[in-house]
């Protein structure tokens, strides 16, 4: 593996390995198969080697794109796997569209930006996340939630009406919600552990209608510092417990930056029947009564799904480093937040790593919806009603060694104060926890698949099909 490939294939390094250059010294092959024959090929003709699938690169972990050291697989940090194939997806990206059955067929390395295009040309809408170069096989595989749309339309994965996968021995396998037995078991698995299971080359989603989606926009307050923050940011947290996780016509997301620019973005769906203006006033009389301006404010600047699908692309962008450096934590309750919760997000969740780490920022969204009501599945993610993540994030050639290590210590002690909320689950999701943590903080096999069955059930699943455990580079491997 070249450090070209690796700077170009991941988006970011994990905060635990900022101070770590190995992935400068691997050697490791990379294949780029073009169809799921070749990946059924290279499987069968080569039955002893590890395997890693690498599409959009945005674990914040760096499992995969770290394939040739075998942490993953449970060896020392000196040991360097030769035997690891990596395949990097790039080359099978197609996104195709049936409008008659309002389905859309993406292939296992196609990206956010494809597939939000094909469906906005459509006229369809599908719960994708928020950054344009993010795998869809991989997010979907993980449990991926939409804080914009997953109330609406639930999560990507309760969408898959098809899936194409080759497990361990090469051999292909189509799958839809209504296959059963092991097959049955094998579906519902991937939806949660898919990366741990085989190679995805195919993925179907069922479509909703582009009205789905109504209107949507922000609010944007220059609290300037925390001590202005916490005030307006205890009302808003109050008005979305109030007012918007009782609902599932609309939703609202809190971005704190580290500027303590506070971006409140809401989303309305063809079900809500109010005047949406008028709804988000209680926000503008807070920030008028805790003394913070708004410096934007505009409830219709998403007039269609796309433009929402599509808001942060341009910011995600921004987010550069040499390299970018990253870990991501998450927070959350299955039911509406107490106040000593919502308290715990403002004191303590919104950390000094904010200001430490410049490129950082806190998302508190409302989920539920569409997403718990729908098809249970093995995600930690359908769980949770209030979401509160951390994406803690900085330009790595600024910081010293030293305040790496800080940001770092701040980060874990806070996981440990959220551990012993009693009320929160702490670190829950496939797609914003961090799986590379010291072990006294990795989060637990119930809690990443959402229930103790879900866990039982992939564990068995994994063992039937990939009982040498060839796919080991799922982030949360180590678990199965």
């Amino acid at each position: 593996m070249s450090a070209n490939w690796f700077k170009e294939k991941s988006w970011s390094i994990s905060g635990n390995k900022a101070n770590d250059s190995k992935h400068l010294a691997s050697t490791n092959t990379i294949i780029y198969p073009k169809s799921t024959q070749d990946v059924a090929e290279l499987l069968a003709s080569n039955q002893e080697a590890a395997v890693a699938v690498v599409c959009g690169g945005h674990s914040s972990s760096n499992v995969a794109t770290w394939a040739c050291f075998s942490e993953a697989a449970g060896k020392d940090d000196s040991y360097q796997d030769d035997n690891t194939i990596i395949l990097d997806m790039k080359n099978m990206a197609s996104v195709t569209v049936d409008k008659k059955l309002m389905e859309v067929t993406v292939g296992g390395g196609s990206t956010f930006r494809q597939l939000a295009q094909v469906c906005a040309d459509a006229g369809g809408a599908l719960p994708i996340g928020t950054g344009d170069t993010v795998g869809v096989c991989g997010y979907t595989m993980n449990g991926g939630l939409s804080g914009y749309f997953g109330k609406r339309l639930g999560m990507l994965g309760q969408r898959v009406v098809h899936m194409e996968i080759v497990i361990a021995d090469g051999t292909v396998k189509n799958l839809t919600p209504e296959s059963s037995g092991e097959d049955g078991n094998l579906f519902h698995a991937c939806l949660g552990a898919g990366s741990a299971m085989g190679v995805v080359t195919s993925l179907t989603f069922k479509m909703e209608a582009a009205a789905s989606f109504s209107t949507g926009g922000s609010i944007v307050v220059a609290c300037g510092n925390k001590t202005s923050a916490e005030p307006f940011l205890k009302r808003a947290l109050q008005f979305m417990k109030g007012s918007v996780l009782p609902t599932s016509s609309c939703s609202m997301e809190i971005v704190i930056v580290t500027d303590f620019t506070v971006i409140i973005n809401f989303m309305f769906y063809d079900t809500f029947t109010g005047n949406t203006s008028s709804f988000v006033q209680q926000v503008r009389d807070d920030a008028k009564a805790c003394n913070v301006p708004i410096v934007a404010d505009d409830m219709s600047s998403y007039k269609a799904w796309f433009e929402a699908a599509s808001s942060l692309w341009d910011v995600i962008a921004g987010l550069k480093g040499d390299p970018l450096v990253r870990v991501d934590h998450c927070i959350g309750t299955r039911s509406l937040p107490s106040d000593e919760v919502l308290d715990f997000v403002i004191d303590t969740w919104v950390g000094d790593y904010i200001q430490k780490a410049p490129l950082s920022l806190v998302e508190i969204r409302s989920l539920g919806g569409v997403t718990k009501e729908g098809s249970a599945l093995p995600s930690g993610n359908v769980n949770a009603l209030f979401f509160a993540d951390m994406i803690v994030s900085y330009d790595g050639s600024s910081v010293s060694s030293q305040e790496k290590s800080s940001i770092m210590e701040d980060v874990h002690r806070i996981i440990v104060d959220a551990k012993k909320q009693g009320e929160l689950m702490v670190d829950f999701s496939g797609t914003h926890s961090q799986s590379d943590d010291p072990p006294e903080l990795l989060a637990k096999g119930d809690e990443i698949f959402g229930s103790q069955d879900n866990y039982e059930l992939i564990k068995q699943t994994k063992h039937t099909f990939d009982s040498t455990n060839r796919f080991r580079f799922h982030p949360f491997a180590h678990l199965l």
